[in-house]
């Protein structure tokens, strides 16, 4: 089996009355190994605003603007890329140019070199750590990321669904091409530490050698502060299972290939 990446397709789904699912699926065949993951967006809804946590590959923007519209029209609130890195912010500059009336926050200290202007008509808003903007009836806290390969990368958790949205972090491998939508819950196939280290080796090489037992801690911290009913990474499934799936990620993590 040679070495392939090829598109699956871009799916989307209402996780709640209130998060939204865009994603699109790569099926990858590395070192004799041929698996699925995801590149996601997810569209979170308040009474009064509303955010776009990542931006989605480059090549579903129609879709993504298109799925953004059918849910609040024009009047996208909040852009929040979770860092800089072309598969969680290659978007952003068609998105402003789309939702003019949206505001970038997050890590936002470099974007006007990217797009100056942009930053001219002050659509950047700078978020620390801690920092929580509110939706209406919900409201986003800014976290730094746990898991991540940018050290400038921030994930988010929102207080109403108890949803925490993870960037690069918790990212499981599947195999079935009916599977590209589904909830963890879901799935043909369990998520296994196999399909965790598949994503872990690829998109975060440093975890095969780095000791992670400190990230595995600082997770648990996190989770004992954040209530977590749903974890909504960008390259896995939703997962709608944390009390069986978060020891499962902490293996992977610890596993030493």
């Amino acid at each position: 089996m040679e070495d392939d990446m090829k598109y699956v397709g871009f799916g989307a789904r209402k996780l709640t009355n209130g998060i939204h699912l865009m994603t699109g699926c790569f099926h990858l065949a590395v070192d004799g190994r041929a698996f699925h993951t995801h590149l996601s967006a997810y569209l979170v809804i308040g009474e009064s605003g509303n955010m776009l946590i990542d931006t989605g590959h480059p090549k579903d923007f129609r879709k993504i603007a298109s799925y953004i519209r059918s849910v609040v029209g024009d009047d996208l609130t909040f852009i929040f890329p979770t860092h800089e890195e072309y598969p969680h912010a290659g978007n952003l500059g068609l998105l402003l140019d789309a939702f003019p009336r949206a505001i970038v926050v997050g890590e936002t200290r470099n974007l006007h070199l990217y797009f100056p202007d942009q930053y001219i008509r002050e659509r950047f808003q700078q978020s620390d750590a801690g920092d929580v903007i509110d939706l209406g009836g919900r409201r986003i806290t800014v976290l730094p990321a746990v898991i991540r390969d940018l050290k400038a990368s921030y994930w988010a958790y929102d207080d109403f669904d108890q949803a925490l949205f993870v960037s690069d972090g918790f990212a499981f491998s599947h195999s079935d091409s009916n599977d590209c939508v589904l909830l963890s819950e879901e799935l043909s196939q369990k998520p296994t530490v196999h399909d965790a280290r598949q994503i872990l080796d690829l998109a975060l090489y440093w975890s095969r050698f780095a000791d992670n037992s400190t990230v595995v801690v600082e997770l648990r911290q996190m989770l004992n502060e954040y209530s977590t009913k749903i974890i909504c990474p960008a390259h896995g499934s939703v997962i709608t299972e944390p009390a069986r799936l978060v020891p499962v990620m902490n293996e992977a993590l610890l596993e030493r290939p």
